[in-house]
């Protein structure tokens, strides 16, 4: 028996990702094979409409001290590959031998632990060990060699060679003598060299699903890139007093529409289309409309229902705006407007309350993330499922809710319009818009507007000057950007807030940080550090940067935040949209704003 924290089984730790401890390398499996009736559900009617689930659940909580009796998790022994510590024999640990103990050396009972590689597929997701049998036997120098094909390996290191990094490291066969270094392991082809292909499985599923030739790499099992999850994350804002059906969800969430999307013109696909429509209470030709625009691209109606997410949110937000003076919302999202500046506020100060729209205190918030699946290799990959198991029951998801405080900075929309339809402005932002569609990932972002650039920067300064007085620490605050601009009320705010499943998340710190004149005081901070750099003028001038150059001037330095924080994976971001340009004015959004806070300073210092 093993633990982790329950947040981790969604994320980083959940379905098809390596988790390490205590010397031991697992791969948890997917949710079909979970203890549905130990699970608990987590009700979010507007994030299951929008995702197209019946049901949300969270894994089982266990005490401190578990036992034998206490419910868990699946996780599966991978890789099943170990050696020995002491007299470095490898072993290969099988199902049937597994006994739920750290497992010791069957010649010197020495401890055993994990290979350091494992085997991914590039296009469809697959994990399979080394086969290490055939990497030690794939260069013969004699017949004996040629067949031999012993599981009796040893994992060696050579000494007094001038081999370095894995040309070092040996495979080597106690029965015929045969060995090869690991120099080769890595590179790219190097088992399609020896005749292996992929096992068309999951480590924890016992059988294969079918023959599959995709490109197998071997990388390190702690890579980032073994598991790449895809999660959604909401918040959980009240519901209509009038409930409005969904047709389309109500389609989506039906237990046999996976089934008419996974083959939507096979023979099948006409009756599970009538048993759909007539469950639900509406026509064919509905059902099969949903249908196909779910089988054409699956990332774009992930994507929409992100941004339909947000818009939910936003104007639960504006609630509050349009309510100023009251606490609105639930006991799980509590909210109110406040100003951005007090009665008292500093004359340097005054310059900013023309550019900033009204603050909103979330003094209560509940998160829920939600976790569809995972890629492998790259995000090009294709999304394995979170469910592999037969569709029995209508379909569900594995998530974790956490509950915390936020504080929503909107910008002045008229001044926020004016502002984004200045050409340099417009140029700018078209660059990085060019990046975002010819990245492999770029289909993940919404569109690179000036708006959203602007808005997504902001709040990581906000984030890092925030981490200073707030009380929690720079990988507790997270992003939600808001800058749609398409439905009725256009968007134009950040919201910085932290989540977690215990008290971390309510100590109250990140609301009174957003109390005039406190947040004044942190913008005034954070767009004053993002003035200058210390990799200017490096940076202030670069012409790409990050992943795919979808960043200008934004680096460590100056914008970059924590990967758990950022909801963009610190793409899209150009500190010059906020503060503008020495050298070309007209490209900050705050740039008169500074000026006049500065000149206002600058003239108390003086009289």
């Amino acid at each position: 028996m093993r633990t982790t924290r329950l947040s981790q089984t969604v994320s980083p730790f959940g379905v098809g990702a390596v988790l390490d401890i205590l010397g031991e390398s697992l791969m948890a499996a997917d949710i079909s094979r979970w203890p549905i009736e130990r699970t608990h559900l987590i009700t979010s009617r507007r994030l299951q409409e929008r995702l197209g689930v019946a049901e949300l659940r969270t894994p089982p909580s266990v005490p401190s001290y578990p036992s034998k009796n206490t419910p868990g998790l699946p996780y599966e022994r991978f890789p099943s590959w170990l050696f020995c510590q002491d007299c470095r024999r490898m072993q290969r640990l099988r199902h049937h031998d597994e006994t739920g103990e750290p497992p010791v050396c069957r010649q010197c009972t020495g401890p055993m632990v994990p290979m350091r590689f494992i085997v991914v597929g590039t296009e469809r997701g697959h994990a399979m060990d080394v086969p290490w049998v055939r990497w030690a036997h794939s260069e013969p120098s004699n017949e004996d060699q040629r067949r031999c094909r012993v599981e009796d390996l040893l994992f060696l290191t050579r000494t007094g060679t001038s081999s370095e990094g894995l040309g070092s490291l040996v495979v080597r066969c106690v029965t015929c003598r045969a060995e090869r270094d690991l120099s080769d392991l890595t590179a790219r082809g190097s088992l399609s060299r020896i005749n292996v292909r992929c096992n068309g499985a999951q480590p924890w599923q016992r059988t294969s699903v079918g023959s599959c030739n995709e490109r197998l790499e071997v990388v390190q099992r702690g890579a980032t890139n073994v598991t790449l999850s895809e999660t959604t994350t909401a918040l959980d804002i009240p519901e209509p007093e009038v409930p409005v059906r969904d047709d389309e969800a109500e389609i989506r969430q039906h237990k046999n529409f996976e089934d008419v999307q996974s083959a939507p013109t096979g023979p099948f696909a006409p009756t599970l289309i009538q048993m759909i429509a007539n469950d639900v209470g509406v026509s064919t030709e509905l059902v099969q409309r949903v249908v196909s625009s779910s089988a054409a691209d699956p990332d774009q109606e992930m994507k929409a229902a992100r941004e339909g997410l947000l818009t939910d949110e936003w104007q639960a937000f504006r609630q509050a705006i349009e309510n100023p003076g009251e606490v609105l919302g639930t006991p799980t999202f509590r909210v109110s407007a406040t100003p951005f500046l007090g009665p008292d506020a500093p004359d340097a100060f005054t310059a900013l309350d023309a550019t900033v729209g009204p603050v909103v205190l979330a003094h209560r918030l509940r998160e829920i993330r939600v976790l569809h699946g995972f890629r492998r290799y790259d995000l090009d990959a294709d999304l394995v499922d979170a469910d592999l198991g037969p569709r029995g029951r209508a379909r569900w998801l594995p998530a974790v809710e956490s509950f915390g405080e936020g504080v929503l900075l909107t910008l002045d929309e008229a001044k926020l319009a004016d502002w984004e339809r200045r050409d340099p402005v417009i140029e700018r932002a078209r660059g990085l818009e060019r990046r975002r569609r010819d990245s492999p990932i770029g289909s993940r972002f919404t569109e690179a507007t000036p708006r959203l650039i602007l808005l997504h920067t902001l709040a990581h300064i906000l984030m890092r000057q925030l981490a200073f007085s707030c009380g929690y620490s720079a990988a507790s605050l997270r992003e939600r950007v808001y800058a749609a601009t398409g439905g009725a009320s256009p968007e134009s705010g950040v919201l910085i807030y932290t989540a977690a499943g215990d008290a971390e998340g309510t100590l109250g710190g990140l609301v009174r940080q957003g109390e005039a004149p406190r947040l004044a005081r942190t913008l005034v901070s954070a767009l004053e550090a993002a003035a200058w750099c210390s990799s200017d003028p490096l940076c202030r001038s670069s012409r790409g940067q990050g992943m795919g150059s979808m960043n200008l001037a934004a680096c460590h330095g100056c914008c970059l935040v924590s990967e758990t924080s950022c909801e963009r994976g610190n793409l899209l971001l150009d500190r010059i949209l906020l503060i503008g340009d020495v050298h070309t004015p007209g490209y900050g959004f705050f740039e008169e704003a500074i000026a006049s806070a500065q000149l206002t300073a600058a003239s108390h210092v003086t009289d």
